[in-house]
């Protein structure tokens, strides 16, 4: 079941547990992030994706719960388990080490194709492996828990969390994190989905087995590796539209990998034909692509778009439905030329 389904039904059958998606924004208002589209920025060009930053009222949320209110004053991340120097840092403590800032895109496993809980902004913080190589683990440690205010945890096996584009975040888009969205401290693993990139992060435990977190003992994905998916932004199924050439434009988001190409097919996949990739800045962030359609002639048709990732690898068809691996299938959208 879709996490954000299973909170009306909780709260309309008033069981002790809220399960929510939106957190302050779902349940104050019940909607959703607005839609964004590829052409207000594709002037830029090959920088249309860093320009397209979502401000943060627009950012979607996904949480396990309530927001906890942490002081940054009282804030500490603890850093233990199996290693040989464990240590505890503090709010300024982690404001003057290294800091770096990125462009990252971020989506919820629970993004319906074609939804909007997805959204891109720029993150300030610190890297995390000096972190752990400060905390030097041991041999025996081979994974990583993190664990949260809200009482959120996930794990990682270890060499995924060394990775050295993971860091340690205080800052959304010039400010300092808003409550529902970490403040005062969050973890970044790119190329995951969200859920395994926990706000409000106070402790990072190594061990030396696997761990299933919240989510994840519900069924949803412990691996949670984003795979590529493209996207129409600026179609709607149903859509009927007329002129001698047509737009169209979406966005393509992956993992680490990154992506090669997006391909569009108007005959129901049977055939596909390459799109213009016009911007592609990072694995981190998604990436722009456009279509110029020729002289449409009149009819009904059925378009597919699809990525390949930077291991040519193709998205499929499916699958579909987001429970449990996120729903990473090929977007369809059927059209009639007047």
């Amino acid at each position: 079941m879709e996490r954000r389904t299973f909170i009306i039904g909780a709260v309309a059958g008033g069981i002790g547990l809220v399960e929510y998606g939106f957190v302050t924004r779902y349940m104050n208002s019940m909607r959703a992030p607005r839609r964004f589209s590829v052409k207000d920025y594709a002037q830029s060009g090959e920088q249309a994706a860093l320009v397209a930053i979502t401000p943060n009222e627009d950012f979607y949320v996904t949480s396990k719960g309530t927001t906890p209110r942490v002081k940054a004053e009282d804030w500490r991340l603890k850093v233990d388990g199996l290693v040989a120097r464990p240590f505890t840092l503090n709010y300024q403590e982690l404001l003057a080490l290294p800091s770096v800032e990125k462009a990252l895109t971020l989506e919820c496993i629970s993004n319906p194709i074609g939804g909007t809980f997805i959204g891109n902004a720029k993150w300030t913080g610190t890297p995390l492996a000096p972190l752990i190589e400060r905390a030097q683990p041991t041999r025996e440690a081979a994974h990583a828990i993190i664990y949260a205010a809200d009482g959120f945890s996930t794990g990682h096996p270890l060499a995924r969390l060394r990775n050295e584009e993971n860091f340690l975040a205080y800052r959304m888009n010039g400010e300092g994190l808003p409550p529902n969205h970490g403040y005062p401290v969050r973890v970044f693993i790119p190329g995951k989905y969200g859920m395994k990139q926990p706000k409000w992060v106070t402790r990072i435990e190594f061990v030396n087995k696997a761990y299933l977190g919240f989510w994840e003992t519900q069924g949803w994905s412990d691996l949670c590796e984003r795979w590529a998916h493209a996207r129409f932004t600026d179609l709607k199924d149903g859509a009927k539209i007329s002129g001698k050439n047509f737009e169209l434009t979406g966005y393509v988001v992956g993992n680490l990998d990154g992506v090669k190409a997006v391909e569009i097919s108007f005959d129901g996949g049977e055939t596909w034909q390459p799109t213009n990739l016009f911007s592609n800045p990072s694995p981190l962030t998604w990436s722009f692509w456009k279509y110029i359609w020729v002289e449409p002639k009149a009819g009904e048709y059925k378009i597919l778009v699809r990525a390949i990732d930077g291991k040519r690898r193709v998205q499929r068809y499916g699958p579909r439905d987001t429970f449990p691996d996120g729903a990473t299938g090929q977007q369809v959208l059927k059209v009639t030329v007047t």
